[in-house]
């Protein structure tokens, strides 16, 4: 299956469009608990201008590494994908892949969606120009297969870009712990407006920087690989947001990582 001859309508006139623009662009509807999150990530892009929210940075990332008409697989697709809605005009083709059709009502940012399992992706040999996967890395039962079909469809030279979270994040092992005696499904709804649906099993497999350089293969060489902290999973007023800069800073002093919540990987192929 070869992708490099199609040209999408959507390069010129995307579906997605942005309802509010901002260090963040908003392209869907946000529940009150949505918002609140997105607000506290736009405080603290005021406070700390060096800091960069993961997926806007991923984004900005894309835009600097791929070619004006990349060929894209969104691994793991769901219902969208930021970094393509931001750079949805460079984009030739973009194709989703997820495990089934129900995970992906509502995207409207690809051209094409296929269903199956990571471990044996539908695609050609050097099918992709980049490879970009959300939230994705924590559930797959086996990482080191789906690294090695994620070098296989990429181009030489070729870039896997992909976010996901990190596991020795502090809330992360408590939400583990709740979730052991059933708690954590009433907790998230709660905290952020999500439902249990949205919940799905999670292994974290490959969401340490040692784990996954000793899950990629030799072809795969690490350009960025790194923790990224968000200050919106533990801030739901004025208190907790100051209270969670202060344990950022204690972490950064420290030099350790158990209060960044998210991991950032930029992984490019051998040409």
């Amino acid at each position: 299956m070869q992708f490099s001859g199609k040209k999408s309508p959507l390069q010129k006139n995307p579906k997605s469009k942005i309802l509010e623009n901002g260090y963040i662009n908003v392209y869907s509807s946000l529940n009150p608990k949505e918002k609140r999150q997105l607000d506290f990530k736009r405080l603290y892009k005021e406070q700390r201008p060096k800091w960069d929210e993961t997926l806007v940075y991923l984004a900005a990332k894309f835009q600097e590494l791929l070619p004006k008409d990349s060929i894209v697989l969104d691994l793991g697709c769901g219902r969208g994908n930021y970094v393509i809605d931001e750079n949805r005009k460079n984009i030739q083709w973009a194709v989703g892949l997820d495990v089934a059709e129900e995970h992906t009502k509502g995207n409207i940012c690809l051209d094409e969606i296929f269903y199956g399992g990571a471990e044996n992706l539908p695609f050609e040999d050097a099918s992709f120009d980049v490879v970009v996967s959300l939230w994705v890395l924590e559930h797959l039962e086996n990482p080191e297969k789906v690294f090695a079909e994620v070098t296989r469809v990429l181009k030489p030279g070729g870039y896997f870009l992909f976010a996901a979270p990190n596991k020795g994040y502090l809330p992360l092992r408590l939400a583990d712990m709740l979730g052991k005696v059933g708690l954590i499904e009433k907790l998230v709804d709660m905290l952020f407006g999500r439902k249990e649906k949205d919940v799905f099993p999670a292994f974290y497999r490959a969401n340490c920087i040692k784990d996954i350089k000793n899950l990629l293969p030799n072809e795969m060489t690490v350009e960025e690989l790194g923790y990224n902290f968000d200050p919106s999973y533990t801030s739901f007023n004025k208190f907790t947001f100051n209270f969670t800069r202060l344990v950022k800073s204690l972490q950064d002093s420290l030099g350790v990582h158990f209060w960044d919540s998210h991991l950032i990987g930029i992984i490019k192929k051998s040409v």
